[in-house]
């Protein structure tokens, strides 16, 4: 079944495979490691279907263009090329409005919200902050579309130039905390157990739509209320 799939596909269509496969995950700095894991192959094979000394089965490339976010289309067909401009960059806006205050953050329903934070950075999906923890900064994100309010709390004195401006990326690699949307209807803390798998996680990588987990666990994007850092003792 494998060889006559490899034999439909040809030569120049494995060559637009290996090049999109290889392009894709530099471009998005996930490792060949990290890419083998989250399709539940070996690392050799992520490297065989780099090199033309293999091909992916249906199930992979399946797999494939569900990390990356594109059709299985667009990863076969050889008359469809990936430029640069296809693959989102993470876009640093200007919080300059922000400065000079610490802020509450209200989220819709039961959603937990958030006290005397600095806004850093958004991007199109997140606000992202940093709040004082003890002696360190802890930083944060909180989804876009559940904030019902954000209020000044307190005037801030750390100078633009002393703050640390992150994005979804800084995350990757830590432990953190996550909490999901609670579903309408739901009281959080009786019917709505989601959050109680996300307590302590290690996010691998993001994509446009979802959140990537260590051992193969993802999450949709949209439905991320707020990712925290947590203190992880020595």
């Amino acid at each position: 079944m494998l060889y006559a799939f490899v034999k439909r596909l040809g030569k120049r269509l494995l060559y637009d495979i290996r090049r999109k496969i290889k392009r894709l995950r530099t471009e998005k700095g996930i490792t060949q490691e990290a890419l083998a894991e989250e399709i539940n192959v070996p690392r050799s094979a992520i490297a065989k279907w780099e090199t033309n000394s293999g091909v992916p089965e249906v199930s992979n490339l399946i797999m494939i263009s569900r990390i990356f976010d594109i059709s299985v289309d667009e990863l076969v067909d050889d008359t469809r090329t990936i430029d640069k401009t296809e693959v989102k960059t993470e876009k640093k806006s200007d919080c300059s409005e922000y400065a000079g205050n610490f802020y509450d953050i209200e989220l819709n329903g039961w959603n937990d919200g958030i006290e005397d934070v600095l806004i850093i950075n958004e991007d199109e999906d997140f606000l992202f902050y940093q709040k004082p923890l003890k002696r360190k900064n802890v930083f944060g994100l909180i989804g876009k579309k559940y904030i019902t309010s954000l209020k000044a709390s307190k005037p801030s004195d750390i100078a633009q130039k002393d703050i640390k401006v992150i994005d979804k990326n800084y995350f990757c690699s830590k432990h953190v905390l996550v909490e999901l949307a609670v579903k309408e209807g739901f009281i959080k803390g009786f019917f709505d157990f989601r959050n109680d798998d996300y307590q302590d996680v290690v996010i691998q990588s993001f994509t446009d739509s979802r959140v990537l987990l260590m051992f193969g666990k993802e999450l949709d994007i949209n439905t991320i209320s707020k990712i925290e850092e947590l203190e992880v003792m020595a």
